[in-house]
């Protein structure tokens, strides 16, 4: 070979090795917008994920909030929801922590399913939403309801039924959680009956007699239970209630006229609830109601795009389209943004030890589920 040809192939050589060096570079720190390079979002698509199945709640919530994104965020980029199934939310919020660049083109959305499995450090939670930027939050509600026949006597009756009264669940661990702690508080003898596929087949329960005793979240009673209440074939007890910046049980805005599980005890037992079974409650309405909702971005994401998210969500709540439109699928309950955000955040998922160790025994005790081993 001559010495012509052997100087062309290191050339060529030399060049391959630098445009490979480009490439793992790029890949391993993203391009210059996604670093943070540029003031805005231009060009720029943003994977939304969301840890469900598509047409779930969390996903219609998503796809509903996309298209307001694009239109408030600077640049107004693509927003893709990106649906990541499986472990009741816990997958995708894994994979979401674990896998994805944190270059300001992820977010997330979590729901009350990945909170309260991070608050009590289940085994299979692999995600520190200490280490994710909320964005916005957006909170539910819940009313529990009974069969007329079984209220006409007050709460009070109601309440000292024994082996009568009997509740139709999905899961001791999701939202069901909530509900079998506001009876605990009160001290009724509630039987529960687990591993209904959903929300729908437990109010169909109760309709046709299977269960006496039941809550919905607060679009399903309204679209629901409420005709049920007019034909005389339901009663609301109470609702669930929200909690408020100092941490306290509060009515539940889009049921006011409805007390808290607070002011039935105290009417029923002349003094206000206390102990490891009231801070449960409180805790979990907290991060499973209040909190229902949250939309985060990763902590070392570029921190100009982080401001531009936040400034987003900020105009986004102002936009009297949003308001308007949002009233379904927000169910009337008011977002937090910036400051209030971050309070209500602490606020609901600084949980004591003491308390965790109270709800992790409860369940191992109550539902043979042991925490460690989900």
């Amino acid at each position: 070979m001559n010495i012509l040809k052997i100087r062309s192939i290191i050339a060529l050589t030399l060049i391959i090795c630098f445009f490979l060096m480009g490439c793992n570079t790029l890949q391993a720190t993203g391009s210059n917008q996604e670093n943070g390079g540029n003031n805005s979002y231009h060009g720029q698509t943003i994977s939304f994920v969301v840890p469900f199945q598509a047409g779930g709640g969390t996903d219609v919530f998503a796809r509903f909030m996309t298209p307001y994104f694009a239109k408030h965020l600077e640049g107004k980029p693509r927003v893709q929801v990106e649906n990541i199934p499986g472990g009741a939310s816990i997958t995708g919020t894994n994979e979401y922590a674990n896998s994805r660049m944190p270059n300001g083109l992820n977010i997330l959305t979590s729901s009350a399913s990945s909170h309260v499995p991070f608050m009590l450090e289940q085994s299979s939670v692999d995600y520190d939403l200490s280490n994710f930027t909320p964005l916005i939050g957006a909170p539910s509600g819940g009313v529990v309801y009974t069969k007329p026949e079984l209220a006409k006597g007050g709460m009070e009756d109601l309440m000292s039924l024994e082996d009568e009264l009997f509740y139709a669940g999905i899961s001791p661990t999701g939202l069901d959680l909530v509900t079998l702690l506001s009876f605990e508080v009160l001290k009724m003898d509630v039987k529960a009956v687990l591993g209904y596929e959903g929300r729908g087949p437990s109010r169909v329960a109760f309709e046709q007699g299977e269960s006496n005793i039941d809550y919905q979240t607060t679009t399903a009673y309204k679209n629901s239970v409420e005709a049920l209440v007019e034909e005389d074939r339901a009663v609301p007890l109470y609702s669930l209630g929200q909690i408020d910046a100092n941490g306290d049980l509060i009515r539940d805005p889009q049921f006011p006229d409805l007390p808290t599980i607070e002011e039935i005890y105290v009417d029923i037992y002349g003094e206000e609830p206390s102990g490891d079974v009231w801070d449960a409650y409180k805790q979990t309405v907290g991060a499973s109601y209040t909190l229902n909702k949250v939309i985060w971005v990763h902590n070392d994401a570029p921190g100009n795009y982080q401001d531009l998210l936040k400034k987003g969500m900020e105009a986004l709540i102002n936009d009297e389209e949003f308001a308007t439109h949002s009233e379904e699928i927000l169910e009337g309950y008011n977002t937090y943004v910036g400051e209030e955000l971050n309070a209500q955040i602490k606020q609901s998922f600084s949980i004591s030890q003491e308390t965790k160790q109270w709800i992790i025994e409860y369940l191992r005790t109550n539902f043979d589920i042991d925490i460690k081993k989900l």
